[in-house]
């Protein structure tokens, strides 16, 4: 596996410095603050514990009015359970898919909404809280329709396309955040080899960066072989790397974590162009 040198930014040696996407850095911290979807943070019980600006722009609820709260605030009464099961999916390692809900605003109106949830992990891989991507749903749909006469027009524009697979979403966000910086689109993120399947069925993408690992005992294998199959070209990222990894992965460039991301933007310029 070809792995890429974080000390020198690229694989042929070059120097090419950047900074890291990690878990917990300040720059990641920013990305969220300054995201488009609210991104909430809360632990096992589901207190809340972070906010971000997008979340109070939706919701209706600032900062200081959620932390330190319950998430089942904004839940209608008839969704508590929904709420339940999903807080005890992410505490056993189960997890769970996207999925549509009903939120509550400030002022009592239900907002039909997108739920993305994911695991936060300490550095040794135990789960120790959870966030969740809310996105209006009216506005997703609108935002697609929006994009389908563009991309009928300019079909070249499936170039910039590239599907990002990482179960940690803070740091999927992170890590499209500055590929879409860089004048990519990106498809995801992803968490699970199920969700990034779906997103292969409606989109296409020219290249892929695949966590090798997604937790729960799962890998992307079966996406990697997918896009073999497809002729579509993939980088992976990895915390640590195993001689039981998948053969698939054998010949793959590999980013180590944490990600520098002038180098993994170089190489995805190198490849697309």
């Amino acid at each position: 596996m070809t792995q890429f040198d974080h000390d020198h930014g690229r694989g042929d040696g070059s120097r090419n410095d950047g900074p890291f996407i990690t878990g917990s850095n300040a720059l990641l911290a920013a990305i969220v603050q300054c995201a488009n979807d609210a991104i909430i943070g809360m632990d096992l019980h589901g207190t809340v514990l972070s906010w971000n600006d997008a979340a109070t722009r939706l919701l209706g609820h600032g900062a200081a009015d959620m932390i330190g709260r319950p998430i089942s605030r904004i839940i209608p009464y008839d969704r508590r359970r929904e709420q339940e099961a999903l807080l005890s999916s992410i505490r056993d390692g189960s997890g769970t898919a996207m999925f549509e809900t009903i939120h509550l605003g400030a002022s009592g109106h239900e907002i039909a909404v997108t739920v993305t949830p994911s695991p936060v992990l300490d550095h040794a891989g135990a789960i120790i809280a959870a966030s969740i991507i809310v996105r209006e749903r009216g506005a997703a749909r609108r935002d697609a329709r929006a994009n389908w006469p563009y991309m009928l027009a300019a079909p070249s524009l499936v170039k910039r396309n590239i599907l990002v697979v990482e179960d940690e979403a803070l740091i999927g966000l992170g890590l499209a955040a500055m590929l879409e910086n860089s004048g990519f689109d990106v498809i995801g993120p992803a968490g699970d080899v199920k969700t990034a399947m779906a997103l292969l069925d409606r989109h296409d993408c020219a290249l892929a960066i695949l966590d090798i690992n997604l937790g729960r005992g799962e890998t992307s294998a079966p996406l990697a072989e997918r896009l073999k199959q497809d002729g579509v070209p993939f980088f992976v990222t990895s915390g640590y790397l195993s001689d039981s990894q998948p053969a698939i992965f054998g010949e793959v460039p590999n980013f180590p974590k944490p990600i520098r991301v002038r180098s993994l933007v170089a190489a995805v310029q190198e490849v697309l162009g």
